[in-house]
């Protein structure tokens, strides 16, 4: 007559300094080298994805930047400016630094005051390869916390997430 509905019952995720515990080591290797705090956590797939995505656009960007310099200027990659204070640029550089050190490498070979404005259109490309690359690895860093943390749980649509322990449910 009346069938009992399941009530998912999930555990809370972790909060304050046992998250920051839980979750720095893999963070900080994905940011050294994207890709690699997935690897931690154990999901191999998304690692090698987003490790090759970011190789891939790395070397675009190097040849785009490299070989589209005009005139002998290279440039194209933003830097902090702090003198005075730039906003645009330092946000730039904040989202390409999204790279890991490698940043460090591109902002010293296509940085700096002589980087913009961007002189042509390939460069242009090649800066916004670099920062794409940097901004899907801060995108992966906070997956990477909230899978690390288990707040991804939360995120499931309401269907999915129903699916999900009805199937577990099954599984007891």
């Amino acid at each position: 007559m009346f069938e009992p509905t399941h009530v998912p019952q999930l555990t809370p995720p972790l909060r304050r300094m046992k998250a920051l515990q839980a979750s720095w080591k893999p963070l900080l290797l994905n940011w050294l080298v994207p890709g690699l705090g997935y690897w931690t956590i154990g999901e191999k797939l998304r690692a090698k994805v987003l490790f090759g995505v970011s190789v891939v656009f790395c070397i675009l960007a190097y040849f785009q930047l490299q070989h589209g310099a005009v005139d002998g200027v290279i440039g194209g990659v933003f830097v902090p400016r702090t003198d005075p204070f730039e906003w645009m640029p330092t946000l730039g550089a904040l989202g390409t630094a999204g790279v890991g050190p490698i940043y460090t490498l591109y902002a010293w070979a296509f940085g700096g005051s002589a980087a913009e404005p961007v002189r042509n259109l390939t460069q242009e490309y090649g800066a916004t390869y670099l920062m794409v690359a940097g901004l899907m690895n801060w995108l992966c860093c906070f997956d990477i916390f909230d899978r690390v943390t288990g707040r991804w749980i939360w995120r499931i649509p309401k269907d999915e997430l129903e699916a999900l322990t009805t199937k577990d449910a099954k599984a007891e």
